[in-house]
């Protein structure tokens, strides 16, 4: 078997690898130490580290649904924690050479699932989920699109993922404003890039928070260094990274089009009259939340989470407080172009596959075909039905228990049960996802807005081979370093816009028309699935 090695690993952290991975110490029953595989339980290395406000709960196997899930399919469960914050933890498994029965693969894994299988550390599943997966098999069957997003290039299935059907739960990140602000000084919610200059120049010209101070107020926020200034480039129908060229039908790098000039022009012009965040390269999440808590920010990039946050902080405050979500401004492009990649997602890149080691393949395929199944799903999304969710007049809804729960509040009671906002092998619940994300109308409708928006320029989630990956990484880590620094200065105005064609001659001689070469392979390649 070939098993990728990550550089020299010392005996230490071979035997730390050993611990983590796991795979065939724990067993149940009254026949302990044995080997026979219908007596171990499944080892399965979690996406994620588990943490709860709720002190009681010490892992994923004391959460109430998957409690449930081992006791209606009869498997025992072993989670084992992966912290996606980094990849160390999850090589050091592959190194080690032993691996759970079921990994759960992230996101940012190099080569993804189609290296792992490559290096046979995971296995195809094409027959397993026609012989033990009947749920997922007319899942994949009744939506081809998901069928499609799910397979390798050659038609190999090898993974189980998180599979949204209703996309309308992706919708959960766009651009807001203060709608407030925007009635003290009578304008309309912008849906232009003229009218989103007007309303920035209002909000700097006049003292919107009433505090007699007219040089306090910030425009236009930024909590991640520059996410929602690159927001403004679908204006000019571009994306700030690989996108679809609506004229062409092909791929593209959207900071190496000829408009991102025009795009950088504008930002630069907002920049010098003071309507972006003159802080906002340097601005982190903590930073931008004590400027916003102060009521100083009109506009940023943000999240339905947010909008909820605020509302729930500023109200007292500031009764008439309104932070709405605003559909993408059209600009010279002529559309409202979405920037949220993953409205082209039914599933992630990530995905729990079934390692070569697993013992009983059978028993494995039982239990992820029982989680991403209507029944295993709806324990993931909403507990137990009686105690953390009731039905009424068909429709599923979340129980008083979770909602006046005594000592917590409703999101975090309900993580006894299920995890309705997130999730590994399962269905996401649109509804129980909006119980706790579309808390105000003002996200119900900031959730349209971003669902409505034109998707064109965004791709489907591409898959490169070893080599390709590694050529992308190569060539993306000097050009995403570059164009970022670049773009700062070109807005800041540290570099004159004169020099946009020779910004364009280095990002050439740095491969980028390569790495576009490549995506475009890998499309062509997914479109042939």
């Amino acid at each position: 078997m070939k098993v990728t090695k990550v550089g020299k690993m010392s005996l230490s952290i071979l035997m730390a690898a050993s611990l983590i991975a796991g795979c065939g110490d724990v067993k149940t029953g009254d026949q302990e130490g044995t080997t026979d595989p219908k007596n171990e339980a499944v080892s399965f290395l979690w996406n994620g580290k588990f943490s709860s406000k709720i002190p009681e709960l010490k892992g994923y196997g004391d959460v109430a649904a998957y409690k449930e899930i081992q006791k209606r399919t009869g498997i025992t469960i072993n989670f084992q924690e992966n912290d996606t914050s980094n990849l160390s933890q999850f090589n050091i498994m592959l190194a080690s050479g032993t691996y759970p029965d079921i990994i759960y693969v992230p996101s940012n894994y190099p080569g993804g699932v189609a290296k792992l299988i490559e290096d046979g550390v995971a296995i195809p599943l094409n027959d397993l989920i026609d012989q033990y997966a009947p749920n997922y098999k007319k899942l994949l069957d009744e939506n081809p699109e998901i069928k499609k997003q799910v397979m390798l290039d050659d038609g190999t299935i090898a993974k189980f993922p998180q599979v949204n059907l209703d996309l309308r739960r992706n919708a959960w990140a766009g651009t807001v404003i203060r709608q407030d602000w925007l009635d003290q000084v009578g304008l309309p919610m912008p849906k232009t890039i003229d009218e989103w200059y007007t309303a920035l120049k209002a909000f700097k010209e006049n003292d919107m928070n009433g505090n007699g101070d007219k040089n306090d107020e910030i425009p236009l926020g930024d909590q991640n260094g520059m996410g929602s200034i690159t927001s403004f480039s679908t204006s000019y129908g571009l994306l700030v990274t690989f996108q679809m060229n609506p004229q062409t039908g092909k791929i593209t790098y959207g900071p190496y089009e000829p408009a991102f000039k025009d795009y950088l022009a504008m930002m630069n012009k907002w920049y010098k009259e003071g309507l972006i965040d003159s802080e906002f390269a340097a601005t982190d999440k903590k930073g931008f939340e004590a400027k916003f808590s102060n009521n100083i920010v009109g506009a940023y990039g943000g999240t339905i989470s947010g909008i909820n946050t605020y509302k729930n902080q500023m109200q007292a405050a500031v009764p008439d407080f309104k932070l709405v979500g605003v559909s993408p401004p059209v600009g010279p492009a002529g559309q409202s172009f979405s920037a949220a990649e993953q409205l082209a997602q039914y599933v992630p890149l990530e995905g729990a596959v079934v390692s070569s080691q697993a013992k009983d393949p059978e028993k494995v395929m039982k239990l992820l075909d029982f989680m991403v199944s209507e029944e295993g799903s709806d324990l993931q999304n909403w507990g137990l039905e009686g105690e953390s969710y009731v039905i009424e007049n068909g429709k599923k809804k979340f129980s008083d228990a979770i909602w006046n729960d005594p000592n917590y509040e409703a999101r975090v009671a309900v993580s006894r049960y299920a995890y309705p906002t997130s999730g590994m092998v399962k269905v996401m619940s649109y509804d129980a996802w909006a119980s706790f994300e579309l808390e105000h109308p003002e996200a119900k409708e900031a959730n349209e807005r971003w669902f409505n928006a034109d998707r064109t320029l965004l791709l489907p989630p591409l898959l490169f081979s070893g080599s390709e990956s590694q050529e992308i990484s190569r060539i993306m880590s000097e050009v995403d370093t570059y164009m970022k620094e670049m773009l700062l200065k070109f807005v800041m105005g540290n570099e004159p816009l004169e020099n946009f064609d020779t910004y364009k001659d280095t990002l050439q001689k740095m491969n980028i028309e390569k790495a576009i070469e490549i995506y475009q392979v890998a499309y062509d390649r997914y479109q042939q699935r």
